[in-house]
């Protein structure tokens, strides 16, 4: 599994697309905003943008890594190729979600020392591994998520269903527009996506509060349900090749 996995991560550190999704988009926009003043729940702008803009890239690596290349994987043909492999359904899941998971951190390193040196944020060490270990462990759901993706859309399409997803789950997770601007019907939308209870999380981390169990358990219950159907489709897929 391990060189299944090595493979895999080369192969999406070689893809142009991810490396300028992951790195250009969320740097761009901190460089941009991050010099406004104000604060955001007891935060600087700075610190705030921070964790926005690592979250929002690591929704994007997580769901890349997983999503369209499986859509590519299934259209080529790799899939029947894997499914004939000594490599288990198990272990094929678990090293989709183990490249997901190491992918989020060069945007991750990327964004901290934008912050640090750019934004001039201070987070004492504490602070930083708690953001880290939300950040890391926050995705999974959106690893998983881009399992469904993957299995559920072909080819191109893919592309362009993760990229709605993500943008849906960016504006109404608070993520790219403070959470009490959107309307209250949107508000009460976004307290069910799982971009809002990580954004939460990640804030808390910054600002040394509780973190929050029910935004732990909320991320919990979507990898949970996310992985059902992740099973179901892999099964389907199993009947029907």
């Amino acid at each position: 599994m391990t060189a299944f996995l090595r493979f895999e991560i080369m192969r999406s550190l070689r893809n142009v697309r991810f490396v300028v999704f992951i790195a250009g988009f969320p740097v761009l926009l901190y460089l941009i905003y991050a010099k406004q003043a104000g604060t955001f729940q007891g935060l600087t702008v700075a610190a705030v943008l921070m964790v926005s803009m690592a979250v929002w890239s690591g929704m994007g690596s997580a769901m890349f890594a997983t999503g369209p290349q499986l859509a590519k994987e299934r259209q080529n043909g790799w899939m029947r190729q894997l499914r004939v492999s000594p490599i288990s359904a198990p272990r094929w899941f678990a090293a989709k979600v183990s490249q997901g998971l190491l992918l989020i951190i060069p945007g991750f390193v990327l964004l901290i020392l934008l912050g640090f040196g750019y934004g001039h944020v201070h987070l004492a060490a504490s602070r930083l591994a708690v953001l880290a270990v939300v950040l890391v462990l926050g995705v999974i759901p959106f690893c998983v998520l881009g399992l469904v993706i993957g299995l559920v859309f072909d080819g191109q399409t893919a592309q362009v269903a993760q990229m709605l997803t993500m943008l849906v789950l960016a504006f109404l997770g608070g993520i790219f527009i403070p959470y009490d601007h959107l309307p209250h019907v949107m508000q009460d939308i976004g307290k069910a996506l799982p971009s809002y209870h990580l954004v939460q999380l990640g804030w808390n981390a910054v600002g040394g509060r509780p973190l929050g169990m029910a935004h732990v358990l909320a991320l919990a219950a979507w990898a949970a349900a996310l992985g059902l159907i992740v099973v179901w489709r892999w099964r389907q897929e199993s009947t029907t090749a």
